[in-house]
């Protein structure tokens, strides 16, 4: 006989006995008494099918942690049909949320797990009273969403797929190709204002608000864009929190350089284009210049002349830029170029001239020596085919004795008696057999 069968049994056989007016004390002294046989879960879904499935699908604790029978007590004829309270085990001092009223409007007690969150108008103070943590956070980053009720985002309960809307549903991409997960590289949907950088965010997410400074950064930026990601500069963003310029010294030790320790490195470096370096700001200039460029500095202070007196952006506009001699000084001729300034001229110390072997033409040299330049060009012999900087090596107003080419050409006593060649041979520059 199956469980329902004996069930139907025992119900038909407590009919019976009470039509014939027996009483259960007669039942009792009667020969064969009638055995109740006890119930089981497994015999509920014989007639409450639905419940029943809905436990085994979708019970959660209620179907782990407890049978049909730790809520339902009795059941009739035997017993009284019994609706427990859910608070009789979600006793209301345990947790926030089992002192609110009316559980059956969000948890099915056979499927507790909540599904859809619509049919509550407002939603927000139910939530929070499990999810404190997020409510807490909105209010100490307030945002729109902080306005927002729980199921304008949220429709169902929890995080799968579909249960609740993205970024991307009610706002437009930053860029093209945004997805979910790169929204959340930077914005937490709870405080969407207080951004959190992760490791990987990309400085293209960063260009969409900050056009300007990340394509100067990819034109630009030298070691800032090689060697370091706009989130190592910048860790925090308002409004969530103020004043998050880094300090160049963060990186940049005064330690490490005397250039470091000249403060105001904003005053000629653009963090984005840190080498584009702008010096019409800064004046006097040199005593910044000089912290990097020392040896123009002890060049100048060793060779004096009116270039020492001069700030360095009255020759350099622009760093690694510099102005031509011919920018200021007349040539020696007409045909000279910043080129042939150089052969004799150092700009950080103009008067003291080295002539580089080579590189300096006589008709330079004749600007300022003309006689000389005169007569060696209408001379015969082979000093006239030599440059000048052959005889007036390095530096300028050095001259060569004529022993220095050609010893003692003649006998020992006429070098003795004559000590001065050119009473001979009439000078290098008119020089005769």
């Amino acid at each position: 006989m199956t469980g329902h069968h004996r069930l139907l049994f025992i119900l038909a056989t407590c009919a019976l006995l009470l039509s014939s007016g027996l009483q259960p004390s007669a039942m009792a002294q009667s020969k064969n008494p009638v055995q109740e046989i006890p119930l089981t879960d497994s015999d509920c879904i014989k007639c409450h099918r639905a419940p029943s499935l809905q436990i085994r699908d979708n019970g959660g604790a209620h179907k782990t942690e407890i049978g049909c029978f730790d809520c339902h007590e009795g059941h009739p004829p035997a017993g009284k049909a019994v609706i427990p309270q859910c608070s009789n085990c979600h006793a209301p001092d345990d947790r926030h949320h089992f002192a609110l009223a009316n559980c059956q409007s969000c948890h099915a007690p056979h499927a507790p797990g909540i599904t859809d969150l619509s049919v509550l108008p407002e939603a927000k103070p139910a939530c929070l009273t499990c999810h404190d943590r997020i409510g807490q956070r909105m209010a100490d980053k307030p945002s729109l969403h902080a306005e927002q009720n729980c199921i304008d985002c949220h429709q169902q309960h929890g995080l799968s797929a579909g249960q609740f809307s993205t970024c991307l549903d009610c706002h437009e991409a930053h860029q093209a190709g945004m997805s979910y997960q790169d929204c959340l590289g930077c914005h937490d949907p709870h405080q969407p204002t207080d951004y959190q950088w992760r490791d990987n965010t990309p400085s293209d997410w960063c260009a969409a608000c900050h056009e300007e400074p990340v394509a100067n950064l990819k034109k630009e930026g030298a070691a800032h864009a090689s060697e370091i990601a706009c989130i190592d500069c910048h860790q925090n963003h308002p409004p969530a929190q103020e004043n998050v310029i880094p300090s160049c010294n963060d990186c940049h030790a005064k330690s490490d350089a005397e250039h470091y320790r000249v403060g105001n490195c904003s005053a000629c470096h653009n963090p984005h284009k840190p080498l584009a370096i702008d010096m019409s700001s800064v004046s006097p200039v040199k005593p910044v210049c000089l912290s990097c460029h020392a040896g123009p500095g002890r060049e100048m202070t060793a060779h004096t002349s009116a270039h020492t007196d001069m700030d360095c952006s009255e020759c350099h506009a622009q760093h690694g830029e510099a102005m031509s001699c011919l920018d200021c000084h007349s040539g020696h001729n007409a045909s000279m170029n910043y080129d042939d300034c150089l052969a004799c001229h150092r700009p950080h110390s103009p008067t003291y001239l080295q002539l580089e072997q080579g590189k300096v033409k006589s008709t330079l040299c004749a600007s300022c020596h003309k006689a000389p330049m005169a007569s060696l060009s209408s001379n015969t012999t082979r000093h006239a085919k030599l440059d000048c900087v052959f005889c007036h090596r390095r530096t300028h107003k050095v001259i060569l004795s004529c022993d220095n080419c050609h010893g003692e050409p003649h006998d020992s006593s006429i070098h003795q008696q004559f000590r001065d060649c050119s009473r001979c041979h009439q000078g290098p520059h008119d020089l005769r057999n």
